[in-house]
């Protein structure tokens, strides 16, 4: 029986592991869609706050000339051109290398433009489909990733000392799990200018050229619109219909048929991951009950009165 429960639970962990990347995909997939990604970036991006939902996905995204899959030196990026309008971007080469340090892959790279300007900034988006806290600090991963995004723009974006074409980066990861004791939240962090001595003076342009900006969403009824959207698009399990028409009600995101597919696609995971957050949940109080009440686990399961098709389920978590 032992044995079993140990082969049950290799089994489960595979398939959670499967589950996790199908879910971070699709979750990929449907942020790369412009009429998604323009809502995202209206409220993260203060460049774009006063801005359409149209005019960003349209305006200002930049055409997808850049393909995402190839492995590169900073300076060295697929330069291939393409000038087509598509629902998707296609977005810059998703990786990138130093000597000893190893690639780096980011989810979703891409160019913006501020409209009615020719300045530049380069936008990186992290999708996290994670339901628990990371082993490190989220927020030194993303200042590490907006730090190579900068460095590697020597040869590509600006040559020799010209920093003055440096890009600003922005890197926004959403977070679909909450930290323990958390509500939805979310926070930006960026460089500001501290006068120790003197009075001495930058232009905030030439210093303000990373924005870090941590999203965390949960089921908790944030009325902020952007939660709502959030939960909308990725954790909701609406109907097709119903989502496509809330869609364009509350936030003014038309949808097409193809859209449509992939959100019908991204509700069905949202149906799997919040059972399998109900599973860790319950897994998690039957713990602490055997340890701190020295109970059996099928006392703690019978004591929080887990239903009974999870369960095996819940066993299966405790290993």
């Amino acid at each position: 029986m032992k044995h079993k429960r140990k082969r049950a639970f290799r089994q489960a962990a595979a398939a959670k592991g499967a589950f996790s990347k199908t879910y971070d995909k699709m979750a990929k997939d449907i942020l790369s869609m412009r009429n998604i990604l323009a809502p995202v970036l209206k409220e993260t991006v203060p460049e774009f706050h006063e801005l359409s939902i149209e005019t960003i996905a349209h305006d200002c995204i930049e055409q997808g000339p850049w393909v995402g899959t190839i492995p590169v030196d900073p300076g060295m990026t697929n330069r291939s051109l393409r000038r087509r309008m598509t629902k998707k971007i296609r977005g810059l080469s998703t990786e990138q290398s130093e000597p000893y340090e190893g690639y780096v892959t980011f989810d979703l790279l891409f160019y913006a433009r501020v409209p009615g300007t020719d300045k530049r900034i380069k936008l990186l988006i992290n999708l996290e489909a994670q339901r628990k806290r990371t082993n490190y600090k989220l927020v030194k991963r993303a200042v590490f990733y907006a730090s190579r995004l900068i460095s590697s723009q020597k040869g590509r974006d600006f040559a020799g000392q010209d920093y003055a074409n440096i890009c600003k980066v922005y890197t926004i990861w959403l977070c679909f799990y909450l930290p323990k004791g958390e509500k939805s939240s979310m926070t930006h962090y960026e460089f500001r200018e501290v006068n120790d001595i003197g009075d001495h003076h930058e232009s905030k342009s030439d210093y303000d050229l990373i924005n870090v900006t941590t999203i965390h969403v949960g089921n908790d009824e944030n009325p902020a619109k952007l939660m709502r959207f959030l939960r909308l698009v990725f954790l909701s399990c609406l109907s097709e219909e119903a989502l496509a028409q809330k869609l364009k009600d509350e936030f003014g995101v038309d949808t097409d048929d193809d859209t449509k597919k992939e959100l019908r696609t991204m509700c069905n995971l949202s149906e799997g991951l919040i059972e399998e957050s109900k599973i860790e949940a319950w897994a998690e109080s039957v713990k602490n009950l055997m340890k701190n009440m020295k109970w059996t686990a099928q006392q703690a399961i019978e004591a929080i009165a887990v239903p009974a098709q999870y369960r095996e389920e819940v066993l299966d978590q405790l290993g």
